[in-house]
């Protein structure tokens, strides 16, 4: 019953797209998939990651990072999840139905709430918790440091329907992505306000509603303890806890060989990975990811200003050598991707690279001398007596990072483009350089998925008006600095599309013009490596698919 209202409704709004999706991207999880009955009761999992973050709320700016969710996806409620044959549904723990309707112009989510399900200190969920999330992530409140607002900046109202456990989400215009919302859900009393926004989850998890609870965390030791709920209404973990361990990557990788960690994400690096490989009762499991390696151009640059410059990068880039050199020692092969939101593996992936995608240094050498830059005898292009110098920034220390700027660098010298490589301090790259725009280029990687406009619309979006006569725009997360309103237009067509189609055919045109503007170059998909113990089942790479912390388990013996 819960999949059909929600396929029903999901017709009218491309719902349909994302169970395609979603359908295709499960065969490729790697996770040693077993039934609960195939599994022992108990056990401790030694989970490594590789960072201990201060702010655990996974929707705060400061928490928007992968370690943030690996934990707390454990802990907090998310309100949909996959079908098991594709497709998003309302999960059964947090939702017994759904139902979406066009209402005129705009569009009204009619949400079941489980009347069982409750907060840790025994608050139930309520349409409040809801309401509270909606307003603190709409964008418009002050105070609260959000880390995206696409979807919640629709959101008119959120009321009380029947009873409190009915919450009702009027939309001023219809949002196709309607179930990327609310995950994870906020407990109102974290959510109502900007500091208990800000602090609640700061070095602290106060409030959960998930199959484990939070048991403390030790800043001196790196630590985070998780322990099975007693007072979970779902299916009970299988597991008695997870205990996540911060260690950089060489000490992670030492510990899984030693029988410390029982698993850990595994960094796209050869010799991690052949270290990794060669544990006894250990294995690395792979899959295809929701993610990818591109080089950001920085539009705010004197010299990559002209679309003309920009354009000359991209053809003397050879990204399938950079791919090659990326993955070679991890068994996987990729082709440069095409696309800056659909990923490939799911339906609706396009090749709009065009023109762009394929390495051309005459073509490349034309555009840069209709853009005024004038080869010389040797040495680097250049226009009104200034070289075409770029800066390159690197994460110091991280050496596949250095290596593949190096690549760029002997490539982009060939059209008479010099490059001077500069590491920053990790920490710093994005606060100190990137997203304040002083760079020329840098290379990073962005998060995809079954929701693609949502994910990433801020990052290709038209910038905010800064101060009222300041002149300075608010590019927010689009550090390319690179837009247009038919960017703009088409992204939002995707996001109110009514089918499955017009969608696609939106996102595959913003992207389009993505590559006329010049606006960053994807390099890859990267995929999935997780180093993790040969008898642990549920476990791995799952792809696009989040993973069932309550079905995490040791296999039975025997």
């Amino acid at each position: 019953m819960l999949s059909a209202v929600l396929l029903a409704a999901s017709a009218c709004t491309g719902g349909t797209q994302n169970e395609q999706r979603t359908a295709a991207s499960a065969e490729a999880a790697d996770i040693n998939a077993a039934d609960r009955d195939e599994l022992a009761d108990g056990g401790t999992l030694e989970w490594g990651i590789n960072e201990f973050p201060a702010q655990w709320n996974p929707h705060h700016a400061d928490g928007n990072l992968a370690t943030v969710h690996t934990v707390m996806d454990a802990l907090l409620p998310a309100p949909f999840e996959p079908g098991p044959d594709g497709g998003a549904r309302p999960d059964p723990d947090y939702l017994l139905g759904a139902d979406v309707r066009r209402d005129g112009g705009g569009q009204v989510l009619t949400l079941e709430l489980n009347p069982e399900a409750h907060w840790s200190d025994g608050t139930p969920i309520t349409w409040k918790d809801y309401r509270a999330t909606a307003e603190a992530l709409a964008g418009g409140a002050d105070g609260y440091k959000v880390r995206g607002e696409v979807g919640y900046d629709r959101i008119a109202s959120v009321e009380r329907g029947a009873d409190r456990f009915e919450a009702v989400v009027s939309f001023d215009e219809p949002f196709s992505e309607y179930p990327s919302l609310f995950d994870p859900l906020l407990p109102a009393r974290y959510a109502g306000d900007p500091e208990s926004f800000d602090s609640g989850y700061l070095e602290d998890v106060p409030l959960t509603a998930g199959p484990f609870a939070f048991a403390g965390m030790d800043p001196k030791r790196q630590t985070v303890t998780l322990e099975r709920s007693d007072d979970w209404w779902g299916d009970p973990a299988k597991l008695d806890g997870i205990v996540f361990r911060a260690m950089d990557g060489e000490a992670l990788t030492t510990s899984f060989l030693e029988g410390g960690v029982d698993a850990f994400g595994l960094p796209i690096d050869a010799a991690a990975f052949e270290r990794a490989s060669s544990a006894d009762g250990g294995e690395v499991r792979t899959a295809l990811g929701p993610d990818y390696r591109h080089i950001t151009l920085n539009g705010e640059s004197p010299a990559l200003s002209d679309v003309r410059v920009r354009h000359a990068l991209f053809l003397g880039i050879d990204r399938e050598a950079i791919t090659d050199a990326a993955l070679e020692g991890v068994d996987w092969s990729a082709e440069p991707l095409g696309n800056h939101f659909l990923l490939e593996g799911l339906p609706g992936y396009t090749d709009n690279s065009g023109e762009w995608g394929e390495r051309d240094t005459g073509r490349a050498a034309e555009l840069l001398d209709e853009a005024g830059w004038k080869a010389g005898d040797g040495g680097a292009r250049t226009k009104d007596g200034e070289p075409l110098t770029l800066r390159y920034l690197v994460p110091r220390g991280h050496a596949p990072a250095q290596s593949e700027a190096e690549m760029v660098q002997a490539m982009l010298e060939e059209i008479g483009v010099a490059v001077e490589i500069e590491p920053v301090g990790g920490d710093e790259l994005f606060s100190r350089y990137v997203l304040p725009g002083d760079y020329d280029l840098v290379s990073f990687v962005n998060t995809g998925g079954d929701f693609p406009v949502s994910a990433s619309l801020p990052q290709w979006a038209s910038p905010a008006g800064g101060a009222e006569g300041s002149g300075d725009p608010d590019w927010r997360s689009n550090v390319g600095r690179i837009s247009s309103p038919e960017i703009d237009a088409a992204m939002e067509e995707a996001l109110a599309a009514p089918d499955a189609e017009t969608a696609t055919a939106a996102v595959n045109e913003a992207d389009r013009l993505l590559w006329e503007a010049g606006h960053t170059l994807p390099l890859y998909q990267r995929p999935q490596l997780m180093a993790v113990r040969t008898d642990l089942a549920n476990i791995g790479a799952p792809g696009f698919r989040p993973l069932d912390y309550a079905d995490i388990g040791y296999l039975k013996k025997g």
